[in-house]
């Protein structure tokens, strides 16, 4: 989508971001001239104190010592996006406007994603506009050729040759240039700590925080957007798997591509499934043309895409394989992607890694970064990185389109190159505020908790003996990290920050809320037609939702991974339920829910179950859930569940590789960690209250709408 005719117009912008004079540092007495923060997402406090106990995390273990170790407040519920915010901005979810990975679409009964929506980026707001900036690039074109061809003995027929150019190329630019492009948006309410701090003059270094896509404007600082960021088909990770093995052709339920291949003696011609070209009706997929070529003998397989080779082994990941996709012959696309092969005989199984924005090759309508070169600063420090929200393969792996050597070394790779990012950061020293976020402590323990639980559906002796140590391995890594950041950054006026968002538990059993509001007689069916199970192709592509629902006898459904709403009369599209049976249909609901058990445990699968105004505030407390549900340890909402799908049986085995999780569950059950280099003199903390805290040390001063409550005091009077 970039366009060649908007070149230096950015390559303008690009000097103005970087122009403007640094701010000087803070001189004010007692103030502490920096802080970092570092959040490692998912780090559950018992495995961690278990480690530290056995002496495997030597650096958190000295450091619980000498400063602070505490359990986190998680928020309710306890899923990243929501944990995040409230972090950032120290203010409840009632404010934030983030209640969970997915919210209903106001005015609907539709899913959508509660971080980010997608307006329109307007180019020519006014048809004559548009003619005008055609008409010219066709009168440069004139005037260029007629230039060149001045010296000519028959002008005049040169002219007319190049008027007529002239014209063609008016013509096709009114093709090309289109009036409105798609453009993203952050769906997230509140100012950041760091945005607050930086307009204080503070230098603040924000690296891969979740929800903060779009970059937010960081006066004087840098920002690189984290867990939100689409990839190029506007999902949060659609992989795509070459094989030969007859597989079903529909999409996985995680939305990953089947694409069949049959090999003509070593050769076959396929295609990368890429983008939608928003600039035709219908918005087809564009597939351009991808040649693969194996070697058995050598175990190698050759990718020919756009006149490059790249050579793939087995069991080996490929280098970075630059992506064009062609929209006209005046906008494209550039974006980067991975290949992982599988095998090559007797079935072929090549993965290709969701394809993911070019950090140096944006279109006009996406910034991964603040300033907007950023990102492509980074790539020419570090080389080519993972752009996408989501960076860890999870959904190849549960899906079994990809297998675990290749996910672990993914990851691994992956963290290393983030942990390369923060450092280089670091090290340059201009900033008074770091904040950066890891999220493979979160991934590994979805994917391998079935090796450190005995009686989850997915344990494997065999397994548990290979994998069992993954885990570990990742916590050792965090370790680490922390050691060099305490050897090379953290000084006596240095604060240090760690934190984790949530923990984590154990997810053996699924459970279908909508199958269970059916047998209840919440919700209605008209009939068992189409019951099929949903994907998260039919989410970002909107397609049919709730096919069988009788709205008019429906007054309860259950959308998100924690959410219930009432079919509200005024509110839904066909509400029933009116404003006086409200708190009655809410107040029975939480009997029924709290009544709920597992036919083959006798368990109550259901610790709690809120109502909104008890938990929430703010301006958007309206559009949260009507109840909000805090599951026990072993029990989940099903994906189909936030889906809006209605399986045949409320509970069913997971016996997926996804089996360790937190979105669903209590907070209770459910706290992060924290530490501090100084000694602070609480019995408990909130993850809302870093940011009133951050705000406090710096001497700026703390809004009045944030929820949060510093604890900067309790650090300055315990401190050693």
């Amino acid at each position: 989508m970039r366009s060649r005719a908007c070149f230096f117009f950015f390559v303008v912008l690009s000097g103005l971001f970087f122009s403007s004079g640094w701010p000087p540092l803070s001189e004010a007495e007692g103030v502490p001239e920096r802080v970092i923060i570092l959040g490692f997402d998912g780090v559950d406090p018992t495995l961690l104190e278990r480690w530290m106990d056995e002496g495997e995390l030597p650096n958190l273990a000295s450091l619980r010592r000498s400063g602070t170790y505490l359990h986190l407040g998680t928020t309710l519920p306890p899923q990243s996006p929501v944990s995040w915010a409230v972090f950032s901005t120290g203010m409840n979810p009632g404010k934030t406007r983030i209640f969970d990975f997915l919210h209903r679409t106001p005015g609907s009964y539709l899913p959508d994603f509660a971080m980010l929506g997608e307006g329109t980026l307007t180019i020519f707001p006014h048809p004559l506009k548009r003619l005008g900036a055609s008409a010219a690039f066709g009168l440069v074109w004139f005037g260029v050729l007629f230039f060149l061809l001045r010296r000519k003995r028959h002008r005049i027929l040169f002219s007319g040759g190049i008027g007529l150019l002239g014209l063609t190329s008016f013509l096709f630019l009114w093709q090309w240039i289109p009036p409105k492009i798609p453009k993203p948006f952050s769906r997230k309410e509140g100012h950041s700590f760091w945005q607050r701090a930086s307009e204080k003059g503070i230098r603040s270094v924000v690296i891969r925080v979740p929800a903060n896509f779009p970059p937010e404007p960081v006066s004087g600082g840098r920002l690189l957007s984290g867990l939100g960021v689409p990839d190029v088909r506007k999902t949060f990770g659609t992989f795509s798997f070459y094989t030969t093995e007859p597989l079903p052709l529909s999409d996985t339920e995680m939305g990953g591509k089947i694409i069949p291949v049959r090999f003509r003696g070593n050769e076959v011609k396929t295609f990368v499934w890429g983008p939608k070209d928003f600039t035709k009706p219908g918005q087809p997929d564009l597939r351009p043309e991808l040649g693969l070529s194996v070697h058995p003998e050598t175990g190698e397989c050759i990718i020919r895409f756009q006149g490059k080779s790249y050579t793939v082994r087995e069991g080996e990941w490929s280098p970075w394989v630059h992506f064009r996709f062609d929209l006209n012959p005046l906008l494209h696309l550039d974006a980067i992607g991975r290949f992982y092969l599988l095998e090559i005989s007797p079935v072929f199984r090549l993965y290709l890694s969701p394809i993911q924005f070019h950090p140096s090759r944006l279109p006009p309508n996406i910034s991964l970064s603040f300033p907007r070169n950023f990102s492509g600063h980074l790539a020419g420090a570090v080389g080519l990185y993972k752009t996408i929200g989501w960076l860890q393969e999870t959904w190849g792996l549960n899906e079994e389109r990809l297998d675990e050597e290749g996910f672990l070394k993914d990851l691994f790779q992956t963290e290393k190159q983030l942990e390369e990012i923060m450092l280089h950061e670091l090290e340059k020293g201009d900033w008074r505020l770091f904040v950066g976020v890891f999220e493979g402590t979160d991934r590994i323990q979805h994917m391998y908790w079935r090796t450190l639980d005995p009686v989850h559906p997915a344990y494997s002796a065999e397994l548990a003996s290979r994998y069992g140590d993954v885990i570990l391995k990742s916590y050792r890594e965090m370790d680490e990290t922390v050691g060099r950041v305490l050897e090379r950054f953290v000084d006596e006026e240095t604060v240090l920050f760690i934190l984790s968002d949530h923990g984590f538990r154990s997810y053996r059993v699924n459970v279908n809320l909508n199958t269970w509001l059916v047998e209840e007689g919440y919700l209605v069916l008209k009939g068992m037609g189409d019951i099929r199970d949903r994907n998260l192709e039919d989410l970002f592509n909107q397609g049919e939702f709730w096919p069988n629902v009788d709205w008019s006898r429906t007054r309860a459904y259950a959308l998100g991974l924690t959410g219930m709403y009432i079919n509200l009369k005024g509110r839904e599209p066909e509400g029933i339920v009116s404003r006086e049976e409200y708190d009655a249909v809410r107040g029975q609901l939480v009997q029924d829910l709290l009544s709920l058990k597992d036919p083959k445990t006798e368990t109550h699968p259901i610790l709690n179950v809120y109502r909104r105004e008890e938990v929430y505030s703010g301006p958007y407390l309206e559009e949260a859930p009507d109840l909000i549900l805090g599951f026990a340890d072993g029990y989940r909402v099903s994906w189909q569940t936030a889906l809006g799908g209605i399986p045949a049986e409320i509970f069913e085995e997971n016996n997926r590789k996804w089996s360790g999780d937190h979105c669903s569950y209590d907070p209770s059950v459910t706290s992060g960690i924290f530490f501090c280099n100084r000694k602070v003199d609480r019995d408990a903390l909130q993850i809302m209250d870093l940011a009133p805290t951050v705000l406090e040390i710096f001497g700026v001063g703390i809004p009045s709408e944030m929820d949060g409550k510093s604890f900067w005091k309790s650090v300055a009077s315990g401190q050693n």
